[in-house]
Protein backbone atom coordinates (compact mmCIF):
# COMPACT_ATOMS: atom_id res chain seq x y z
CA UNK A 1 0.00 0.00 0.00
CA UNK A 2 1.17 3.52 -1.11
CA UNK A 3 2.49 5.77 1.98
CA UNK A 4 0.20 8.85 2.13
CA UNK A 5 1.67 11.87 1.04
CA UNK A 6 2.33 14.59 4.09
CA UNK A 7 2.74 11.89 6.82
CA UNK A 8 6.33 11.85 8.20
CA UNK A 9 7.83 8.27 7.96
CA UNK A 10 9.45 6.22 10.38
CA UNK A 11 12.71 7.68 10.03
CA UNK A 12 11.74 11.04 9.79
CA UNK A 13 10.29 10.63 13.25
CA UNK A 14 13.21 9.42 14.94
CA UNK A 15 15.35 11.73 13.16
CA UNK A 16 13.36 14.75 14.58
CA UNK A 17 13.56 12.84 17.99
CA UNK A 18 17.25 12.41 17.67
CA UNK A 19 17.60 16.25 16.54
CA UNK A 20 15.42 17.38 19.99
CA UNK A 21 17.68 14.96 21.91
CA UNK A 22 20.87 16.72 20.80
CA UNK A 23 19.27 20.40 20.95
CA UNK A 24 18.43 20.02 24.56
CA UNK A 25 21.49 18.18 25.45
CA UNK A 26 23.59 20.78 23.69
CA UNK A 27 22.19 23.72 25.67
CA UNK A 28 22.03 21.87 29.03
CA UNK A 29 25.66 20.99 28.62
CA UNK A 30 26.37 24.84 27.61
CA UNK A 31 24.87 26.40 30.23
CA UNK A 32 25.76 24.29 33.13
CA UNK A 33 28.12 22.34 31.89
CA UNK A 34 29.01 19.05 30.77
CA UNK A 35 29.83 17.27 34.37
CA UNK A 36 26.88 18.37 35.77
CA UNK A 37 24.10 17.07 33.30
CA UNK A 38 23.13 13.48 33.95
CA UNK A 39 21.08 11.59 31.56
CA UNK A 40 18.30 11.63 33.92
CA UNK A 41 18.14 15.47 33.62
CA UNK A 42 17.61 15.22 30.00
CA UNK A 43 15.56 12.86 29.82
CA UNK A 44 13.23 14.81 32.36
CA UNK A 45 13.69 17.97 30.48
CA UNK A 46 12.16 16.13 27.41
CA UNK A 47 9.58 14.27 29.00
CA UNK A 48 10.83 10.49 28.63
CA UNK A 49 12.52 8.24 30.38
CA UNK A 50 15.68 7.44 30.43
CA UNK A 51 15.30 4.03 28.94
CA UNK A 52 13.79 5.92 25.86
CA UNK A 53 17.02 8.11 25.20
CA UNK A 54 19.25 4.89 24.88
CA UNK A 55 17.31 3.99 22.21
CA UNK A 56 19.10 7.09 20.04
CA UNK A 57 22.47 7.30 22.49
CA UNK A 58 24.59 4.11 23.53
CA UNK A 59 25.88 6.46 26.38
CA UNK A 60 26.76 10.38 27.88
CA UNK A 61 29.61 10.00 25.75
CA UNK A 62 27.81 9.05 22.65
CA UNK A 63 25.49 11.88 22.80
CA UNK A 64 28.19 14.70 23.32
CA UNK A 65 30.04 13.42 20.21
CA UNK A 66 26.53 14.14 18.39
CA UNK A 67 26.27 17.44 19.84
CA UNK A 68 30.09 17.97 18.54
CA UNK A 69 28.95 16.42 15.42
CA UNK A 70 25.80 19.06 14.97
CA UNK A 71 27.97 21.90 16.41
CA UNK A 72 30.82 21.77 14.63
CA UNK A 73 28.74 21.33 11.36
CA UNK A 74 27.05 24.44 12.13
CA UNK A 75 30.10 26.35 12.57
CA UNK A 76 31.53 24.80 8.76
CA UNK A 77 28.13 26.14 7.75
CA UNK A 78 28.44 29.51 8.73
CA UNK A 79 31.52 29.96 7.27
CA UNK A 80 30.71 28.24 3.86
CA UNK A 81 27.78 30.38 3.41
CA UNK A 82 29.83 33.76 4.52
CA UNK A 83 32.34 33.10 1.90
CA UNK A 84 29.70 33.16 -0.51
CA UNK A 85 28.96 36.45 0.40
CA UNK A 86 29.55 39.45 -2.38
CA UNK A 87 32.70 41.13 -1.64
CA UNK A 88 35.84 43.40 -2.88
CA UNK A 89 38.53 41.83 -1.58
CA UNK A 90 39.36 38.13 0.03
CA UNK A 91 39.99 40.45 3.31
CA UNK A 92 36.30 41.73 3.49
CA UNK A 93 35.56 37.90 2.83
CA UNK A 94 37.82 36.92 5.89
CA UNK A 95 36.60 39.89 8.13
CA UNK A 96 32.70 38.41 7.14
CA UNK A 97 33.19 34.23 7.35
CA UNK A 98 35.26 35.12 10.96
CA UNK A 99 32.37 37.68 11.89
CA UNK A 100 30.23 35.27 11.58
CA UNK A 101 32.42 32.58 13.15
CA UNK A 102 32.39 34.09 16.16
CA UNK A 103 28.75 34.87 16.19
CA UNK A 104 27.64 31.27 15.57
CA UNK A 105 29.81 30.01 18.52
CA UNK A 106 28.22 31.92 20.90
CA UNK A 107 24.74 30.51 20.89
CA UNK A 108 23.54 28.91 23.74
CA UNK A 109 23.92 25.62 22.18
CA UNK A 110 27.13 25.86 21.33
CA UNK A 111 29.00 26.80 24.04
CA UNK A 112 30.02 23.21 25.37
CA UNK A 113 32.14 23.19 22.11
CA UNK A 114 34.62 25.71 24.25
CA UNK A 115 34.36 23.43 27.24
CA UNK A 116 37.44 21.66 28.48
CA UNK A 117 35.67 18.37 27.47
CA UNK A 118 35.75 16.55 24.60
CA UNK A 119 33.92 13.49 23.52
CA UNK A 120 36.40 10.41 23.70
CA UNK A 121 36.20 8.44 20.30
CA UNK A 122 35.24 5.16 20.07
CA UNK A 123 35.94 2.27 18.08
CA UNK A 124 33.06 2.63 14.71
CA UNK A 125 33.34 6.79 15.02
CA UNK A 126 32.96 7.97 11.06
CA UNK A 127 34.27 11.05 12.97
CA UNK A 128 36.40 12.80 15.00
CA UNK A 129 35.88 16.33 15.85
CA UNK A 130 39.45 16.93 14.70
CA UNK A 131 38.42 16.23 11.17
CA UNK A 132 36.11 19.07 11.86
CA UNK A 133 38.49 21.76 12.95
CA UNK A 134 40.49 20.90 10.19
CA UNK A 135 38.13 21.69 7.75
CA UNK A 136 37.82 24.77 9.55
CA UNK A 137 41.03 25.33 9.22
CA UNK A 138 41.52 24.78 5.86
CA UNK A 139 38.37 27.53 4.70
CA UNK A 140 40.27 29.87 6.49
CA UNK A 141 43.72 28.96 4.79
CA UNK A 142 42.24 29.53 1.59
CA UNK A 143 40.16 32.96 2.31
CA UNK A 144 43.54 33.95 3.55
CA UNK A 145 45.80 32.94 0.95
CA UNK A 146 43.09 34.56 -1.87
CA UNK A 147 43.78 37.65 0.11
CA UNK A 148 47.88 37.63 -0.30
CA UNK A 149 46.61 37.02 -4.35
CA UNK A 150 44.51 39.84 -4.34
CA UNK A 151 46.92 42.04 -2.87
CA UNK A 152 44.10 42.69 0.35
CA UNK A 153 46.30 40.60 2.78
CA UNK A 154 50.43 40.71 3.00
CA UNK A 155 52.25 39.44 0.83
CA UNK A 156 55.09 37.72 3.54
CA UNK A 157 51.64 35.89 5.11
CA UNK A 158 52.01 32.15 6.01
CA UNK A 159 48.25 31.22 5.28
CA UNK A 160 49.09 27.99 7.59
CA UNK A 161 50.34 30.04 10.48
CA UNK A 162 48.10 32.94 10.19
CA UNK A 163 45.23 30.77 10.33
CA UNK A 164 46.55 28.86 13.39
CA UNK A 165 47.22 32.47 15.12
CA UNK A 166 44.24 34.16 14.32
CA UNK A 167 41.79 30.92 14.83
CA UNK A 168 43.61 30.53 18.34
CA UNK A 169 41.99 34.64 18.91
CA UNK A 170 38.93 33.68 18.05
CA UNK A 171 38.16 30.78 19.64
CA UNK A 172 38.99 32.00 23.22
CA UNK A 173 35.87 34.14 22.90
CA UNK A 174 33.71 30.73 22.96
CA UNK A 175 35.29 30.29 26.65
CA UNK A 176 35.12 33.86 28.15
CA UNK A 177 32.15 35.01 26.64
CA UNK A 178 29.01 35.49 28.78
CA UNK A 179 25.33 35.68 27.33
CA UNK A 180 24.73 38.11 30.77
CA UNK A 181 27.37 40.24 29.79
CA UNK A 182 26.84 43.94 29.02
CA UNK A 183 27.92 43.75 24.85
CA UNK A 184 26.20 41.75 22.31
CA UNK A 185 27.36 39.13 20.60
CA UNK A 186 27.79 41.08 16.96
CA UNK A 187 29.86 43.74 18.79
CA UNK A 188 32.27 41.45 20.55
CA UNK A 189 32.75 39.47 17.03
CA UNK A 190 32.85 43.34 15.00
CA UNK A 191 35.84 44.08 18.19
CA UNK A 192 37.67 40.82 17.99
CA UNK A 193 37.88 40.08 14.50
CA UNK A 194 39.24 43.82 13.94
CA UNK A 195 41.90 43.61 16.14
CA UNK A 196 42.67 39.81 14.76
CA UNK A 197 42.82 40.96 11.71
CA UNK A 198 44.72 44.32 12.36
CA UNK A 199 48.31 42.88 11.36
CA UNK A 200 46.88 40.81 8.54
CA UNK A 201 45.86 43.86 6.47
CA UNK A 202 48.10 45.02 3.35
Amino acid sequence: MKAISGFPTKQELRDHKRREIVRCASEKFGTEGYENVPLDAIAAELGVTKAALYNYVSSKNDLLMQCYEVGMDRLIASVEQAMDTPSDTAAERLRIALETYVVTMTRKDMQYLWNDIRPLLAPGDKRSVQTSRDKIDSLFRAMLQDGIDDGSLRADLDPKLASLVILGAVNWVGIWFRASGSKKPQEIARAVVSDAMRGYLA
